[in-house]
């Protein structure tokens, strides 16, 4: 995608509300909060000029904060989208850029769910559910009233409306991306970081879906709205789930790589403190996504690790009898050590490690776990050992005599 593209990629509401003065002279975030102070006084205004109940005037506020709080993580589409590094794959570029293009298309395909969303909500609010509006609103409003209501609903069902869209579509995303990525030969891949952008993208639309619920107060006198928008909170919440859990199944790692790093059974790892430098081997696993490796509580590697994170990881494979199929893969990045506050939220992630330690090293697992050693050379977790986990900045892979350098 070129730049100029790139930086056309904005929803219709974006580009209407940046044309309007003074929303057009701010940055977008702060014309959305700028938006929210002026609906919530021209709210209030109109409250007391058409002497609505107090009640209303709390709906009405939970409204905009509903909408605008949806703007707020809508927004981070657009420019996470627009850093997004082309993967080394011709098939998965063409995917992902065709997501793109189908997102912001310039025919503003988004807005068509908003629309069908407030055009059949308006209808069954005026013939099927006066009452609702009966409620907010007091039993004959004034049309001014009715018009502030109605962009306020437009807002909601337009940003609902997105909500589908955006899901929908990081759903078909991922499915696609999984497929593409079996398929892929020697160094095709799509970068660790490109893969994180995008599971942040489906986890803001798990708070999309979340953010919903606030609109069921407004609504509790109707069970039929009710019921529409539990439906919605699920459908978002399932799809988006379902797609971050899909793309962090895609390997980040090329084929190549990604093959020495699961059948290799040793590496080496280097940290630095003070100018002086340290080497030890480890065993680790490789769980698809991350690299694990664990330590004695005691190694001077860890008290090393403690005061400096920087870390070298060396993974390699030798044929003494051809040196051109030698292969190596350096990460270089920081190192996160698994402690007891890690527990709550990492506990199946340290469990899976662990599973994957017990399967790939049976009689180093099962000698090491015996109570005759040291403590220190223990398997206990936490006590004795500590799981540590490489996050990589940098790969340099070698092949041969030929040295690589793999954007991560």
């Amino acid at each position: 995608m070129h730049n100029d593209e790139k930086k056309e990629m904005k929803w219709i509401y974006e580009i209407i509300v940046g044309s309007i003065p003074p929303f057009s002279l701010l940055p977008y975030r702060y014309s959305i909060l700028l938006q929210l102070l002026l609906l919530l006084v021209i709210g209030l205004i109109l409250g007391f000029i058409f002497d609505l109940k107090p009640i209303s005037l709390i709906y009405g506020s939970l409204g905009i904060l509903v909408a605008v709080s949806w703007s707020l993580l809508i927004l981070q589409l657009g420019p996470t989208l627009r850093k997004f590094r082309a993967p080394l794959s011709k098939d998965e570029n063409e995917l992902l850029e065709r997501y793109r293009g189908i997102l912001f298309h310039r025919n503003h395909y988004e807005a068509v769910p908003g629309i069908l969303i407030f055009i059949t909500f308006m209808s069954y609010l005026f013939y099927l559910s006066p009452q609702l509006l009966d409620f907010w609103l007091g039993k004959y409003p004034d049309i001014v009233l009715l018009l502030f209501v109605s962009l306020l609903i437009w807002d909601i069902c337009y940003r609902m409306g997105l909500g589908i869209w955006t899901s929908i579509l990081a759903l078909w995303r991922s499915i696609k991306l999984k497929k593409l990525a079996e398929n892929r030969s020697e160094l095709e891949h799509t970068p660790y970081t490109e893969l994180n952008y995008l599971r942040k993208l489906d986890i803001n639309n798990v708070f999309f879906g979340m953010i919903s619920l606030l609109l069921i107060p407004i609504i509790q006198q109707d069970r039929v709205l009710v019921a529409i928008i539990l439906v919605f909170f699920i459908f978002i919440i399932l799809t988006s789930f379902a797609s971050a859990y899909i793309v962090s199944k895609v390997p980040w790692l090329p084929p190549d790589i990604y093959n020495l790093v699961m059948e290799s059974s040793f590496a080496y790892i280097g940290n630095a403190l003070h100018g002086t430098t340290h080497v030890t081997p480890v065993v680790y696993i490789f769980d698809g996504q991350r690299i694990f490796f664990n330590t004695s509580k005691e190694s001077k590697k860890l008290k090393i690790l403690r005061k400096n994170s920087k870390v070298a990881f060396l993974i390699d494979t030798r044929d003494m009898s051809n040196i051109y199929e030698n292969k190596a893969v350096l990460f270089t990045g920081e190192a996160k050590i698994y402690g007891l506050s890690d527990i709550p939220l990492r506990f199946f992630q340290m469990l899976g490690a662990r599973s994957l330690f017990l399967k790939k090293y049976p009689e180093y697992t099962k000698k090491y776990a015996t109570s005759d050693l040291p403590k220190a050379w223990q398997l206990t977790p936490i006590i004795s050992r500590i799981l540590v986990e490489i996050k990589p900045v940098r790969i340099i892979y070698w092949r041969g005599a030929k040295q690589i350098s793999v954007p991560v």
